[in-house]
């Protein structure tokens, strides 16, 4: 996971049909309250549930600017998901539910009024959004949660345990020795995120693209200018000058952008190859 710099640009169909939504579901909410709101002794099936339209959150305008403004990137691990899978528009703040730390169930309503807000959709592959973080929320002090729209709490005070790569670097969280995501200096919010965001499961994928940045650094360190360093890789990996000096370009062309933000899994390549450029 790395820091993702989002555009003010909200697509507009956010800008319109999203506003006059957003301003539906607070309007209901502020009707009846208490028929969407968990309480003790009221079954969750008997608490009335939010309904959202995909269309408007899910719009392609809405995917196409997430994904060119996250290079591509699942929002979370970091793998290139879309010649593979469709991906999802993820919620920061779960639209229709949350779920507390070391709660079982879920509790109503959700962050309703942001789910057609800009500031809190990202975009995550599917791994991560459905089988990983789903409704998860949890906060270090639950007195700081706003619960509705119309609480007196600001969404800024709240202790949240999860990183959100969109206002914060998750570096000054989470680490990467060699494949594997480790919290730094024990971090609470870098433990959390690890284990809420599903991280540890692309250990095998990170390890075997460090493999591959690995084998390539032979070349990359390779001088062209340089004779005897060109003769050397010559004869041993038997090939000729020429197939040298395009392994060392092709080499020189990744290096160059596997730290950047472009890069996949870019957070654990540089915490592998520090003296690569991440711009």
């Amino acid at each position: 996971m790395i820091r993702i710099n989002k555009t003010a640009n909200i697509p507009n169909i956010l800008a319109t049909t999203g506003a006059a939504e957003t301003t539906n579901l607070q309007n209901a909410f502020n009707a009846n309250p208490n028929q969407y709101t968990s309480r003790a002794g009221v079954p969750a099936r008997s608490i009335v549930k939010m309904s959202f339209d995909n269309a408007i959150y899910g719009h392609d305008t809405v995917k196409a600017q997430l994904i060119a403004e996250q290079h591509d990137k699942c929002c979370f691990c970091e793998a290139k998901f879309s010649d593979n899978s469709y991906g999802d528009v993820e919620h920061f703040r779960p639209k229709g539910a949350y779920k507390r730390i070391g709660a079982r169930t879920n509790t109503y309503p959700g962050y309703y009024w942001l789910a057609y807000d800009w500031k809190n959709l990202m975009y995550s592959c599917e791994k991560c959004n459905r089988k990983h973080k789903k409704n998860d929320f949890p906060l270090n002090n639950e007195a700081t949660r706003k619960p509705n729209h119309t609480h007196a709490n600001l969404l800024n005070i709240e202790d949240r345990l999860l990183i959100n790569p969109t206002v914060e670097d998750p570096s000054l969280f989470i680490t990467f020795k060699e494949e594997v995501p480790v919290p730094v200096g024990g971090s609470l919010k870098g433990s959390t995120s690890i284990k809420s965001y599903g991280l540890e499961r692309m250990n095998d994928s990170r390890l075997d693209y460090l493999k591959l940045l690995g084998g390539l650094l032979a070349f990359y360190a390779i001088d062209v200018t340089d004779i005897t360093q060109v003769n050397l890789a010559m004869r041993m990996f038997n090939f000729t000058r020429q197939q040298v000096l395009d392994k060392v370009t092709d080499a020189t062309i990744f290096f160059n952008s596997a730290a950047t933000d472009r890069g996949e899994f870019a957070h654990c390549v540089r915490c592998k190859f520090p003296h690569l450029p991440t711009v």
